[in-house]
């Protein structure tokens, strides 16, 4: 506009509008320099309506552009100010406008005419509103822009603290899984140990008893210490990282000194503890989560079978898949618990002897039988007894599997 009002020979108007401008791109740099232009726009925005009036006053007043640039100039100011202030701003736009429409209507003599023909009014009000018409799309084009950005960089941190919080969540849902398996696996051994202890104290076991159960609470007690090593072991792997770690082991020996401790617990209830193995004893598996399974499926089977019975625990390494039996002669399971005995929903009951029970260990089992790509299943009959099987693939970390 600069040079169109110079080109028109409107001197007065074209030096005012390249001052208009270096001020505004002064304010700008300063800025700039500063990192804040909080200033700089308010002194742009008082000033800009002062300049508005005298290119009101110099070109045509309200048969001129002036109008035009009035509106953007306020989209201009809004954009830019602080919400608290639009209204001051409108009202100041307001009163500005108004003032000088009134001065043009009252005392048209006062306003200066430079169109000197129709065709320089039509040149100069279309640019003028071409020009305006493109500030206020640029002006909503950065705004929708800015909106876009900030909206989809809120959905990214929405995004990223929602899964912030389901990992919190799993990891203290892990936590309380791995304190309430602690607990439920080493309690009965300990309470075992506790009841030797106190016959021993009590007096009522003759030297010979006395001197053949000491080697056995040696014997149950060095391997529950193992085990409570093996199952924080596991617990640290655990809450670092929830995936199975595979490796080859023998299952035999890392099996016996699983059953070593419960053949005691089962002694001390006359139950007879047999296992067998089938088949190559050498296997690629989560050694922790297997043994885990075992632990609380023969647990179980103590628990619920009476005196006299017998527990069966059968190992069998087979060309396609490896089957893990636990079978006791027990009490057996109704039908109707069969269909949710993995479930979430934990009912205490009670075993033979009245020992306690949440069905939290099944629940246990059962997922963690899935984590290494095993099956578990339960087949049994009232009063008759149950048999858990676990079947899991020659190699969990094929494709395949």
């Amino acid at each position: 506009m600069v040079i169109f009002n110079y080109v028109l020979s409107q001197y007065l108007l074209s030096a005012l509008l390249f001052i208009t401008s270096i001020i505004i791109l002064g304010f700008y740099l300063a800025g700039r320099s500063r990192k804040n232009y909080q200033w700089g726009i308010k002194i742009l925005a008082a000033l800009s309506y002062p300049i508005l009036a005298l290119n009101f006053y110099l070109n045509d007043g309200i048969e001129g552009p002036t109008p035009y640039i009035f509106l953007m100039v306020h989209i201009i100011v809004l954009t830019l100010t602080e919400r608290k202030t639009f209204w001051f701003w409108t009202i100041y736009n307001i009163v500005f406008f108004i003032t000088l429409y009134f001065i043009h209507n009252f005392y048209p003599d006062l306003i200066v005419n430079n169109y000197i023909s129709p065709e320089i009014k039509f040149l100069d009000q279309s640019l003028s509103y071409m020009a305006c018409a493109i500030g206020m799309m640029a002006i909503i084009s950065a705004l929708k822009w800015n909106y876009q950005k900030q909206k989809t960089k809120n959905e990214l941190k929405s995004v990223a603290l929602t899964k912030a919080n389901l990992n919190l969540h799993q990891n203290n849902e892990q936590k309380n899984k791995i304190i309430a398996l602690i607990s439920h696996d080493l309690k009965n051994p300990l309470l075992s140990i506790t009841r030797i202890l106190e016959m021993i104290k009590e007096g009522e076991l003759n030297d010979e008893e006395a001197k053949s159960i000491q080697e056995d609470l040696f014997i149950m007690a060095s391997n529950t210490q193992k085990m409570a090593e093996s199952i924080l072991d596991w617990a640290t792997v655990e809450l670092k990282n929830t995936e199975p770690n595979y490796k080859r082991v023998n299952i035999k020996k890392k099996s016996e000194e699983v059953l070593n401790i419960y053949h005691n617990l089962a002694k001390q209830k006359g139950i007879t503890l047999n296992s067998i193995f089938l088949g190559s004893i050498i296997i690629t598996t989560d050694i922790d989560r297997l043994l885990l399974i075992i632990r609380n499926l023969l647990q179980n089977a103590i628990k619920f079978t009476p005196t006299e019975g017998k527990i069966d625990f059968t190992f069998n390494h087979k060309e396609h898949e490896i089957i893990i039996e636990v079978s006791d002669t027990g009490v057996g399971i109704p039908e109707h618990k069969l269909k949710s005995i993995f479930d979430m929903d934990f009912q205490s009951t009670e075993g033979t002897h009245t020992e306690k029970g949440t069905g939290f260990g099944l629940f246990i089992c059962n997922e963690n039988a899935k984590k290494i790509k095993g099956e578990l299943t339960v087949y049994s009959e009232v009063g008759k007894g149950t048999t858990f099987t676990l079947s899991l693939p020659v190699f969990p970390t094929s494709p395949a599997a």
